[in-house]
């Protein structure tokens, strides 16, 4: 048995017998000292971060409502399951219970028992159950209607779903926020945060008292307890704040929050998981459309939230995205049309989202001018960045010099071999440079279309170079499709490197496929040079899995030799769950990297073994442009198969794995409709296999 000193949960290893069968059930319940009167302990098997992250929902819920763990090829091997002892097992701070572990057999035969005691002095831990002793109390009231903007405290809840039957709630009318809710605390010294609530329930902000960014903070899946983050409390309260979305504010909820304290040498431990020379540049591409998209932004001053969170992922260089040349854009502008109004955004299945925030924030703020100040007050650089064209034709997005022209448009996008349109985007990257960016960028890879030959993007951007040496050597950063890409052709970096048209080169992937494209050339093309290469790691959610799959990947392009990486889209996990901006903090230091996947790799032999797959960016169905992406748990990483309905679709020798390949001619991978897809990893003599339910597009 070892308890973590960090969350207090019990690490219970137990031995599966020899002759064991393929598969077996492990059952584990737990009774107070010498009772027998066992109960079902909520236990989980031990897994990496990206196992956890990936592994399925109806998998997780044996788990926690049936206690049921399935352990694979585990004859002979020593197991270990994860206990959180708190609530059921603790009273007043003292856990003293008898733990049972039972094995079963395929056939339901009971094939082992084990038992331990399980001991732990946790009164030096604070759980916030009840919030009815916040500050504000006359904020709180027994059944308050939305009007009343009110917080309710209910304590006659399912026990099952909630810690200890009761909860915080708060709803208000979409337009009026809810108040704040302070919890006095009188902590010292460095404790561990997690915070509970109702899996994919609703959220809400939280903050210290001293922090300047609230964030969201909301569990992902049943009794889990977010690992919030670590502070130095003293002096600080607990801050609770509803949180606002498209449609304006929305209801909130929380369990309960529970702090650990960490002694120095602990909080020392923790941090040097981020030692090493910072020998890697990390760009990290920031929206504000897309951050407004859900924010109420009306102060200038609300800009530098997001911006202390990119210092806390620890991004050198932010590029700041204010447009798309064509659509209308968000920043001071007087050269072109603002976003001032409604919105749309991406559909979520049948629902496409409209929202006023976004136009708000141009209204009442000076979106670039912020972001370039706060950025430099907390140690980063920014860039400007345009996307190299969309114009969202019929859309509210789109801009009026594309309603005016639409001859120089080819479909959505602006025609850059019209002398006009080069015009026009020469003159808002020179009215981005007069507001004082003090480096430029533009994305050739989200929408390329408007590129219809590389003479023609060589030549513009030859007048682009030409342009920032008026104001004195602007550096100029260019993300663009790598080989392979849609449209990679008429990109020809060679002769922008040769030519010093380019300081920052970031070849990409776009969208779901290409995520290990070769970076080799660019390696050869800039060396010898002052370009930076700085390959790209998307960062949204049809990209890499944090942390395994993502940081493979950095370790990769490290020992290739780049001189650092680009995250796009970056707010999307460093605005995100905690644990993501903390991988993201690691990706300067090639050390830090290095030495996560040393710690890794010790730790697999003692993990469950378990076959998890990506889900499906979007509802239940595998999009044509996406990759189902595969990740094994507790075996050495090695020769796998991929079938579909029984037909061999992929092999492998090592990792990454996935369905198909990268390339366009696996988009029909995954036919249409539903299949099963079976995988095979190699497990010494023989074979880890499972099988999973697939719908394609």
């Amino acid at each position: 048995m070892h308890l973590d000193p960090i969350t207090r949960y019990f690490h219970v290893s137990y031995q599966v017998p020899e002759g064991s069968p393929e598969e077996v059930t492990v059952r584990c319940s737990w009774s107070r000292p010498e009772q027998g009167e066992w109960q079902r302990a909520v236990a989980i098997p031990l897994m990496s971060e990206t196992g956890y992250r990936l592994i399925d929902e109806a998998e997780r819920k044996r788990w926690v409502y049936e206690s049921a763990i399935t352990e694979r090829r585990a004859a002979g091997l020593e197991r270990t399951v994860v206990f959180n002892p708190y609530p059921e097992a603790e009273v007043d701070g003292t856990v003293d219970v008898d733990f049972r572990v039972q094995i079963i057999g395929e056939d339901g035969a009971e094939l082992a028992t084990r038992e331990c005691r399980l001991q732990a002095d946790n009164t030096d831990v604070v759980c916030i159950e009840d919030w009815t002793q916040v500050i504000q109390q006359d904020e709180l009231a027994e059944a308050p209607a939305r009007e009343d903007r009110k917080w309710r405290f209910s304590t006659d809840l399912d026990p099952e779903v909630y810690s200890l039957g009761n909860a915080l709630f708060g709803s208000s009318p979409a337009d009026v926020p809810l108040p704040q809710l302070t919890m006095p605390l009188d902590l010292e010294g460095t404790w561990a945060i997690f915070m509970r609530s109702l899996a994919h329930g609703h959220a809400l902000h939280m903050r210290l008292t001293g922090d300047e960014r609230a964030a969201q903070v909301y569990s992902h899946y049943p009794r889990w307890e977010m690992p919030w983050r670590r502070a130095r409390m003293d002096r600080q309260h607990l801050v609770l704040q509803q949180s606002h979305n498209y449609t304006g504010y929305a209801t909130a909820s929380i369990d309960y929050v529970r702090l650990v304290p960490l002694s120095e040498e602990l909080a020392a431990q923790l941090e040097d998981r981020y030692a090493g020379e910072r020998d890697r540049l990390v760009a990290g591409y920031f929206e504000p459309y897309s951050w407004a998209f859900n924010e109420n932004v009306q102060d200038t001053l609300q800009h530098r939230e997001p911006l202390t969170a990119f210092a806390d992922a620890r991004i050198d260089l932010v590029d700041v995205q204010i447009g798309r040349f064509g659509a209308k854009v968000v920043y001071e502008t007087r050269e072109t049309d603002p976003l001032l109004h409604g919105t749309i955004g991406d559909p979520i299945g049948k629902v496409n989202p409209q929202t006023e925030n976004v136009g708000r924030m141009q209204q009442f703020t000076n979106t670039l001018d912020a972001g370039l100040r706060y950025a430099e007050e907390l140690g980063m650089v920014a860039h400007a960045n345009f996307g190299a064209t969309n114009c969202y034709p019929g859309s509210p997005l789109e801009g009026d010099f594309s309603k005016e022209h639409p001859e120089w448009r080819r479909g959505a996008a602006l025609r850059y071999e019209v002398p006009e349109v080069r015009e026009h985007i020469l003159g808002l990257y020179r009215e981005a440079l007069a507001i004082g960016a003090p480096g430029i960028s533009i994305d050739f890879c989200r929408y390329p279309e408007g590129i219809d030959t590389a003479e023609t993007c060589t030549g513009f951007l030859r007048e682009l170079r030409a342009l920032t040496e008026e104001f004195g050597g602007v550096p100029i950063l260019i993300r663009f499709p790598a080989t392979g890409v849609r449209t990679w052709d008429r990109f020809d970096y060679q002769t922008w490197v040769a030519e010093g048209l380019v300081d920052y080169l970031c070849p990409s992937n776009l969208q779901g496929r290409h995520h290990s494209f070769d970076v080799t050339p660019y390696v050869e093309a800039v060396r010898g040079t002052d370009v930076k290469l700085l390959p790209v790691i998307d960062g949204l959610s049809w990209g890499l899995q944090m942390p395994g799959p993502f940081l493979w990947r950095a370790r990769e392009l490290h020992e290739a030799g780049v001189d650092g990486i680009y995250v796009y889209q970056a707010d999307s996990r460093v605005l995100g769950w905690p644990e993501d901006r903390r991988v993201m903090a690691l990706l300067g230091s090639s050390e830090a990297v290095r030495r996560w996947w040393q710690d890794e790799e010790a730790a697999r032999p003692g993990r469950t073994k378990i076959i998890t797959i990506t889900p499906p960016n979007h509802l239940d169905t595998y999009s044509v442009w996406e990759r189902l992406r595969i990740w094994t748990e507790g075996i050495e990483p090695g020769a796998l198969e991929v079938y579909i309905d029984d037909e061999l679709v992929s092999s492998f020798d090592s990792p990454p794995y996935l369905v198909g390949t990268e390339e366009l001619d696996s988009d029909r991978a995954i036919p249409t409709g539903e299949h099963t897809l079976r995988i095979r990893a190699r497990d010494g003599e023989s074979w880890l296999e499972q099988s999973f339910a697939i719908n394609g597009q």
